[in-house]
């Protein structure tokens, strides 16, 4: 089991919560390995931060990567899709200025080759559940799995999800994003029911929410992100009880296998192809 590093660095008012963060990975990081039967990075980084600081480290890690692929993929290569890339730059910036009171935590690479969970009290406090201990489990649970697909692909799978320039990745008709969250979204079912007794789940949006959530989280369109999230772990599911999961985990090291996007509302001609 990897060593798990929690890094408390939200202030003062949230040491409390950094002390429940501490136990629930605790409890949690084994499980998710033996559940999703892939490894994680060592150690396992768990960090909470303040929005100011979650803002700016995403800002650079974006510009960081973007300049990355350029000098990859070479000036002339690049020149006819800066326009897109830097649109794609500016619009996830901008979307966790105004949502970031909606997530609860994300699996990021702010450093080169340094996967880690960043999680804001402040956020969860927006959302509702800053005192929740069972939803805590379900952040630490989802993240957690994301880091076991990095481990388990290099990086790869995170990489190919988050290019400024599909086109010249050949990714432009592959639904990572699908993929990803499908996954990590079943494997947290099947962790807080290991658990906790049953899995957790965020059907409607928290009565403790601030105005300031519900500004960006309608009824509506959390309805819609649940149905869409639903959809992607049945798929997924699917393929496990079809494949079997060591089977099913081969997807983390052969690109060929992720779904297109035209497979994802009809999975069973993505399960099809992987006799």
């Amino acid at each position: 089991m990897p060593q798990i590093d929690i890094r408390l660095t939200a202030g003062r008012a949230h040491r409390d919560f950094g002390e429940r963060l501490r136990a629930v990975a605790e409890e949690t990081v084994p499980v998710v390995e033996a559940v999703t039967q892939l490894p994680l990075p060592d150690p396992v980084v768990i960090r909470t931060l303040t929005p100011r600081r979650w803002l700016r480290d995403h800002k650079r890690s974006t510009k960081r990567r973007l300049t990355l692929e350029m000098t990859e993929l070479g000036l002339s290569a690049v020149r006819p899709h800066l326009g897109s890339a830097r649109a794609s730059v500016l619009g996830g910036v901008a979307f966790l200025r105004t949502h970031w009171v909606a997530i609860g935590g994300q699996a990021v690479e702010y450093a080169p080759d340094r996967p880690e969970v960043v999680i804001c009290p402040e956020a969860l406090r927006h959302c509702g559940r800053l005192d929740d201990l069972s939803m805590l489990y379900k952040i630490v649970a989802h993240e957690v799995t994301h880091l076991a697909q990095y481990a388990a692909s290099g990086g790869a799978v995170w990489r190919a999800q988050s290019t400024h320039f599909p086109a010249l990745r050949g990714t432009t008709d592959l639904d990572y994003h699908w993929l990803l969250e499908g996954h990590a979204y079943a494997m947290d079912q099947r962790i807080t029911a290991k658990i906790l007794g049953a899995p957790v789940r965020t059907d409607t949006t928290s009565p403790r929410a601030s105005a300031r959530h519900r500004e960006v989280v309608t009824e509506d369109t959390h309805r819609a992100q649940l149905r869409h999230l639903d959809q992607a772990a049945d798929g997924v599911e699917g393929a496990i009880d079809r494949l079997g999961l060591d089977t099913f985990n081969r997807i983390w090291t052969s690109p060929d296998l992720i779904p297109l996007e035209q497979e994802t509302g009809m999975p069973e001609q993505w399960w099809g192809r992987w006799s």
